[in-house]
This record gives structure tokens, C-alpha cells and sequence, in this order.
């Protein structure tokens, strides 16, 4: 596979079949939540649920590296769209006032482990589907994929959930993620079965250690980058999912198309970000990735500014857009330049293992940050001013911080690793 032929048919079907799941996942994601909040107005609720949906990641994401390496990615895409579906199809007749609150919990918990094991297995396809030269702009693509998604995703689910309500989503969701299976189906992908005569617990055992030994020894690198990001998802990250819903939709008494807006406008810095990546020819070095984790931080500040400025809550709101905006910018921009070096430096065979342990490295802090900043934004509900500037000042300390790490990543490596931005 050359440079020139990035869009082949397997790249092209694997690009297509994200973006009909992840628009799918997007309105759920948005919707489920949002219809929790509506129905018991508590923040603290709201952000237990999303903890306790971000903890399967934690659990099971070294598996789903495991068997991303071991076993067809193409069948493991297949079979984890389809088992949506029908989780879906089958979750939407439980749906009874009663006990909804316990349905969305078990639902929102069955999807994240889903995609335990669904998201390595996409990642690890990528390098396989495109050649080593052109994995920024592979990546870049399909960071733009997902940002197109999320884009339309929440302001389709804010308009359908505003006139028709949560069953509409499910059924929409349904469709697309049954859509995305059959179109998964056809891509060609290269696999050697190496299980061999090894029993499940053998292969389990010494793949975790390889893949512990690949990161802490072969490359520390990536373990110090990775808790610097977690570190960045404990504050920023946390305080963005739960806090954009409370500051829009109970601070602000705003609709809940007003608060799809708000997530579209987080994809469109995503698309802009994957659009920079993909197509311009300037390059950024991965060691001063440390800059963007800088710029998203100061992102919150004229939010903070806002909200103590006691503006109109209209004036707020756009305040949110442009920031959030801004943030998704240059947050992906990272993301690209940080999934481009691990995927570079990552032998084939371990490519999914390892990055199964960066997903749960990254977001083994998302739980806690995400339980807190419910509970802060309940009880400090007229102090959001003062959440938003101390989450700032916390993040931009870790990107400070992280300056030294990521300098030492042309030292480390012997030479830059460049994305193009």
C-alpha cells in the first residue's frame, strides 16, 4: 500500500462504517444523559451515571486490546454493531417511567463496555488499512469522521428528542448501528490466527505483561505522556461533560437544542482540527504537543469571566460556543499528534494491547472527575464562575508540567516525530 492510495476500498469502508456508528452512538450519548437530567434535575445523579459508565473502559480495554491482536478486527467491529443494535432494540421496550433512571444506568454501562472492546479494535485496524506514511492523515481523517458525527449527531438528537422524545433516538440508533454492520462486512483485512495451543488464561497473562513491559521499559515515554493526560481528564475533560449540560440546561435554563448546539460546536472544533491535520502542509513536533493541553485550558477562562461578569444568558451561551469550540480545536490536534506517535512506535502485534492501556490510562480518572464535578456543581450551582477558573488554573498547571515530558520525546526516540497541522 503506497501514500497515493490512502482511500482504498478497505480505509474508505472503514471511514464510512464510523461515521454511521459514531453518529449513532453521539445521539445516544447525548440523549441518555440528557433525558436522566430532565427527569430528576439533579447534577449529582447525572454525574454519577456518566462515572459509573466510564469505569468498564478501566476494566476491560486491556482485553479488547487482547483480542484486537488476537482475533479478526473486522469480525470484532461486525459482531459489536449488531450486539448494539440488539441491546438497543431490546432496551427500548424497558423504557417505563418507573424505572428509568436503573434502565439508562444498566444501558449507558452495557454500551461503554462495548466499546471496551470495540474501540481498540478500530484503532488497531488503522495501520493496517493504511500505510506508516500516511497515518497522520489517516488518523486525521478519521478524527474528522468522528467530529462530523459528533457534529450532527447531538444537534439531530436535540431536535428529535425535543419533538419526539428518548424512543426516536433508540430507534434511529438502531438503524444506524445495524447500517454500519453491513457495511463492515465487506472490508478485506489481513489477520494471522497465532493463539496456537495456548489456553485463554496463558494468553491473557503474558500479553498483559508484554504489553506493561512495552510501556513502562521499552518506551516510558508514553506512560509519563498518558498519566499527564489523565491528569488533564480529571479536571478539564470531567468538568466539560458534566458541567456544559449543567451550565446550559439548569444554570442557564436554556432547551435542549440550545445544549446540542453547544456539543456541535465542540465537533466543529474537532472538524477543524482533523481538516488542519489532514490537509495542511505545516508540521508541529509531538515533543511541543505540551502547548495545545495549554490552549484548551485557557479556553475556560473567558467562560469563567462570563458567568462573573453576570452577563445575559444568551451572552453566556455564545461565550460557551467559541470556547468550546476553541478547546476541540486544539485538543485534537494533540490527540492526532499523540495516536500518530504511538501508533508509529508500536509494533503490529501489540498495537492493539497497548493502545487498550493508553484508553485506560487516560481515562482512569474520567469516573472520579466526573462523580465530583456532579457533586460540586449541585452544591456550588452559584459559583460556577469559581469552578470553571479553578478548573482552568489545575489544568493549565498539568500542561506546564508536562513541558519536560513531551520535550523528551525526540530524546527518547532519537529524532521528532511530526504530525502535519
Amino acid at each position: 500500500m503506497n501514500k497515493q492510495n490512502l482511500f482504498n476500498k478497505n480505509f474508505s469502508i472503514v471511514v464510512l462504517g464510523q461515521l454511521i456508528s459514531i453518529f449513532a452512538n453521539s445521539i445516544l450519548r447525548f440523549a441518555l444523559p440528557l433525558y436522566i437530567l430532565d427527569q430528576t434535575g439533579s447534577t449529582a445523579i447525572f454525574g454519577s451515571i456518566l462515572a459509573a459508565a466510564a469505569v468498564p473502559p478501566i476494566l476491560f480495554s486491556p482485553l479488547g486490546g487482547i483480542l484486537a491482536d488476537r482475533y479478526n478486527r473486522k469480525n470484532i467491529m461486525v459482531i459489536l454493531d449488531f450486539l448494539t443494535a440488539f441491546i438497543i432494540a431490546g432496551f427500548s421496550y424497558l423504557l417505563i417511567d418507573g424505572a428509568v433512571i436503573i434502565i439508562i444506568a444498566i444501558l449507558m454501562i452495557i454500551f461503554s463496555v462495548i466499546q471496551s472492546f470495540y474501540q481498540p479494535a478500530v484503532q488497531a485496524s488503522i495501520p493496517v488499512v493504511a500505510a506508516a506514511e500516511n497515518l497522520e492523515k489517516a488518523n486525521g481523517i478519521v478524527s474528522l469522521v468522528n467530529a462530523v458525527s459528533n457534529l450532527f449527531g447531538p444537534v439531530a438528537a436535540g431536535i428529535l428528542y425535543g419533538i419526539f422524545g428518548i424512543k426516536q433516538i433508540m430507534l434511529v440508533s438502531f438503524i444506524c448501528f445495524s447500517a454500519a454492520a453491513v457495511m463492515e462486512m465487506f472490508i478485506v483485512m489481513k489477520f494471522k490466527n497465532d493463539i496456537n495451543n495456548k489456553n485463554v488464561r496463558e494468553i491473557i497473562r503474558s500479553d498483559i505483561k508484554i504489553s506493561i513491559d512495552y510501556i513502562t521499559k521499552d518506551k516510558p515515554i508514553m506512560l509519563k505522556a498518558m498519566l499527564i493526560i489523565s491528569g488533564i481528564n480529571l479536571f478539564l475533560t470531567s468538568m466539560i461533560i458534566v458541567g456544559l449540560p449543567a451550565m446550559i440546561k439548569v444554570q442557564l435554563g436554556l432547551s435542549s437544542q440550545l445544549y446540542g448546539l453547544a456539543e456541535g460546536a465542540m465537533a466543529a472544533g474537532m472538524i477543524t482540527g482533523g481538516i488542519f491535520i489532514s490537509s495542511s502542509a505545516k508540521k508541529i513536533a509531538a515533543e511541543n504537543s505540551y502547548k495545545m493541553l495549554g490552549y484548551a485550558s485557557l479556553g475556560l477562562v473567558p467562560i469563567a469571566a462570563a458567568f462573573t461578569l453576570n452577563l445575559s444568558a444568551m451572552t453566556i451561551y455564545y461565550i460557551i460556543l467559541l470556547s468550546c469550540f476553541e478547546m476541540m480545536f486544539v485538543i485534537t490536534i494533540f490527540s492526532i499528534v499523540m495516536m500518530s506517535f504511538v501508533q508509529r512506535e508500536t509494533p503490529d502485534h501489540l498495537i492493539g494491547k497497548v493502545i487498550s492501556y493508553i484508553l485506560v490510562l487516560t481515562q482512569c480518572t474520567l469516573p472520579f472527575g466526573q462523580a465530583l464535578y456532579g457533586f460540586v456543581f449541585e452544591k456550588m450551582a452559584s459559583s460556577i464562575n469559581i469552578i470553571v477558573i479553578v478548573t482552568a488554573i489545575c489544568s493549565f498547571s498539568v500542561a506546564v508540567y508536562s513541558k519536560s515530558t513531551f520535550n523528551r520525546i525526540s530524546e527518547k526516540n532519537k529524532r521528532t516525530v511530526y504530525a502535519e497541522i
